[in-house]
């Protein structure tokens, strides 16, 4: 028997059959990945965490900008205001003159007092005796009180204090005379004063407060002592 002839296949009917096809494909891609086990999120990428560490750091660089720029806030509790300055009480302290006469501070009160830390082998301590011979013919002892002490008792005894009281001496070519009190510094004076170097002139007033401008370390002039002193004594 002669073989039938197949029937040629239309245009249309391979398309339908090729789109059949495909939708099957995509149905059995659906079904496979549906079936696998879903994979954990391990974390974000490495952009994302990188964005947001930089988003982080701007943020806390912002703040710290905005805190740098406000006005300091007020303490709920101010500490207390602190004193004035010439609020400085002077250390009180007693000994014994090179005539053997024990006094004190508190003795003076009422009186402006100038301390005047010296010692012999200092080399411009005698220069200072000279300005103190001015304010001591300047002013009444009723308002006015010089005090020297030398702070190197062990060297300056009763003795060698004695002749250089007046000059010219053994320790001094200049002309002078302390006709003030002397006395050596047996009582740790000169550490309650915190002096360091000679000549120091200290003022006290009369309530005994230690003057604002005081210490006058080194050399100093009788007009700038005078200066201190005439303003003490008008404001007491």
């Amino acid at each position: 028997m002669p073989e039938k002839k197949k029937k040629k296949e239309s245009w249309k009917e391979k398309r339908r059959r090729a789109a059949l096809k495909r939708e099957r494909a995509l149905e059995a891609e659906r079904i496979r990945r549906e079936k696998e086990p879903k994979k954990k999120h391990k974390g974000w990428p490495r952009g994302k965490v990188f964005g947001a560490l930089f988003l982080i750091s701007l943020c806390l660089i912002s703040y710290g900008v905005w805190q740098y720029t406000q006005p300091p806030t007020q303490s709920l509790s101010p500490e207390p205001p602190s004193p004035p300055p010439n609020e400085n009480k002077a250390p009180s302290f007693t000994l014994t003159d090179i005539d053997e006469a024990t006094f004190s501070l508190a003795d003076f009160k009422g009186k402006v007092v100038v301390l005047d830390f010296f010692y012999i082998r200092c080399g411009y301590c005698d220069d200072e005796f000279l300005e103190l011979e001015e304010i001591y013919g300047k002013y009444s002892r009723d308002d006015v009180v010089i005090i020297s002490i030398s702070i190197d008792p062990n060297y300056d005894t009763v003795e060698r204090l004695q002749e250089f009281k007046i000059g010219p001496n053994s320790f001094s070519s200049l002309e002078y005379e302390m006709t003030w009190r002397i006395a050596r510094d047996t009582a740790g004076v000169s550490n309650k004063y915190d002096i360091t170097a000679a000549p120091t002139t200290v003022i006290i007033d009369r309530e005994g407060i230690i003057s604002p401008h005081s210490s006058y370390v080194g050399l100093t002039d009788a007009s700038k002592l005078s200066e201190e002193i005439d303003l003490l004594l008008r404001t007491d």
